[in-house]
């Protein structure tokens, strides 16, 4: 995923010394105000507890029993919703923004809507306030993979005949993009929200908009207006520092005008081929994969980006019936 390689070298040098830090409290890092992964899992806890929806392991970290990917899931199957959060540790805006309006999640699934909910794909990293779950090192040359990368499972990007990569990255990897494979046969992604950050972006946020609506996608549009409502920067026109165009606050091309293949789990749920074991299957073929980036540059607090990234999920009723 280019965001999640290139924004990662220059990141190790832009980051400031208060993301840096590698706190071992049994807490973790709250510097931000962000709230904690043991509060956090007991907010989405509920879910199973209450609202009868299924809980699951994706992974479980060898060395910390205690800690693991977890995700739930409704009980009725069928087009789906899927909200996903906190692929990378040092933004802290989603996890927290799906934690404040699970109310509207829960009521959009009472309304029969199926939803699959991986509201924290990386505990270890946002505890410490990492980028990667195996290294404090932001430059991806120094061995950080990302638990969203999925190019063991993609087509290359010249044939299209075998995937991109051999293997994944790392087990969170693997599990990860296992899961949301098994999943989309029974929850096929209608919609899909993944909240990420952008801590370089120096002009303000944008939304990926992916799929087979990419382009002029209704989803994508009121969207960014719900980000600029909430009065948080957002970046336009121009280009990203990768040379994608921003239409209208939307990046649904890459630089030489192609969809957006990055490598992420983002792509794997939009796919409409995937590999398994080398072998050539149909993929998920998400319908409306949408990327929302918010800034974190100068003054744009936790606060304010929880908020945005908030204002997206409590529209989430009018944006699944886009």
């Amino acid at each position: 995923m280019r965001r999640f390689l290139a924004l990662a070298l220059a990141a190790c040098s832009a980051a400031k010394p208060e993301s840096r830090s590698t706190p071992r409290s049994d807490a973790g890092f709250t510097g931000d105000g962000r709230q904690t992964v043991s509060r956090l899992f007991r907010t989405f806890g509920t879910l199973a507890a209450e609202r009868g929806w299924i809980e699951e392991t994706v992974y479980v970290y060898p060395e910390e029993p205690g800690l693991a990917i977890r995700a739930w899931r409704t009980p009725q199957t069928g087009p789906a919703l899927w909200l996903i959060a906190g692929i990378h540790g040092e933004e802290p805006a989603g996890p927290n923004a799906i934690a404040a309006s699970l109310d509207r999640i829960t009521a959009l699934a009472a309304a029969g809507v199926p939803v699959v909910l991986v509201p924290l794909c990386n505990p270890k990293a946002y505890r410490e306030n990492w980028r990667y779950p195996n290294t404090a090192d932001r430059d991806w040359r120094g061995g950080g993979y990302s638990v969203g990368d999925s190019e063991h499972l993609l087509p290359d990007l010249e044939s299209g005949t075998h995937p991109r990569q051999p293997a994944p990255p790392g087990p969170e990897s693997r599990a990860l993009a296992a899961f949301a494979l098994r999943l989309a046969r029974e929850y096929p992604p209608r919609l899909a929200l993944d909240l990420h950050e952008d801590e370089l972006s120096t002009t303000g946020g944008y939304v990926y908009s992916q799929g087979a609506h990419a382009t002029d996608s209704p989803t994508a549009k009121r969207i960014v207006k719900l980000l600029i409502d909430s009065g948080i920067p957002l970046r336009l026109d121009g280009k990203t520092r990768f040379g994608e165009p921003v239409v209208d606050g939307v990046v649904s091309k890459d630089d030489a005008g192609r969809p957006i293949r990055d490598g992420s789990i983002d792509e794997l749920l939009s796919a409409a081929t995937v590999f398994v074991d080398g072998a050539p299957r149909a993929g998920p073929a998400g319908r409306t994969v949408i990327v929302v980036e918010t800034p974190t540059f100068g003054g744009t607090r936790l606060a304010d980006r929880v908020a945005a990234q908030k204002a997206v999920v409590d529209a989430i009723d009018t944006l699944w019936r886009e």
